[in-house]
C-alpha cells in the first residue's frame, strides 16, 4: 500500500513536535495507547522502543497502528493510520545514532525502532 503524503500544513504540525500518542491493538483486542517520541523522515515515522514492550508485542501480532500528533496551543492536529515494522535492535543503529546525535535522546544497543508508514490520515483545524 502506498504511503499517505502529508500536506505542508500537516508536516508543520509533525515537525513542530517530537511527541505523539501511538495506539496499537492488544492481544485481547483492546486499544493500547502510549506517548512516544518520534522522528519523521522521508514520509515515515521512527519510534524508539524496547523490544520487550507491550506496544512492540502488539505490533508483532498486528502491524496496524495509529499515531496522533497535535498542537494543544493551536488546537490542531493530525492522525495517521499506519502499517508498521519493528526494526530489531541489531538492525536499528542508524536510527539510534540519529536519535542520540540530533535529538539528544538516550538509547543503547538494545533499543529497537518502530517504523510507521502512514496509509490513511485525518487532520483538524489546520490554519492557513
Amino acid at each position: 500500500m502506498r504511503a499517505a503524503a502529508l500536506t505542508a500544513k500537516e508536516k508543520s504540525v509533525v515537525a513542530a513536535a517530537d511527541l505523539g500518542r501511538l495506539a496499537t491493538v492488544s492481544k485481547d483486542g483492546w486499544p493500547h495507547v502510549v506517548p512516544v517520541s518520534y522522528v519523521y523522515s522521508d514520509g515515515m515515522f521512527y519510534v524508539p522502543s524496547g523490544e520487550d514492550t507491550v506496544k512492540v508485542g502488539n505490533l508483532k501480532r498486528s502491524p496496524r497502528a495509529t499515531i496522533v500528533i497535535d498542537d494543544e496551543e493551536e488546537g490542531c492536529g493530525v492522525m495517521l493510520e499506519c502499517d508498521s515494522k519493528v526494526v530489531p535492535a541489531v538492525e536499528a543503529e542508524k536510527w539510534r545514532r540519529y536519535m542520540r546525535d540530533v535529538k539528544g535522546w538516550q538509547n543503547d544497543r538494545r533499543t529497537a525502532v518502530i517504523r510507521l508508514k502512514p496509509v490513511r490520515k485525518s487532520s483538524w483545524f489546520l490554519k492557513g
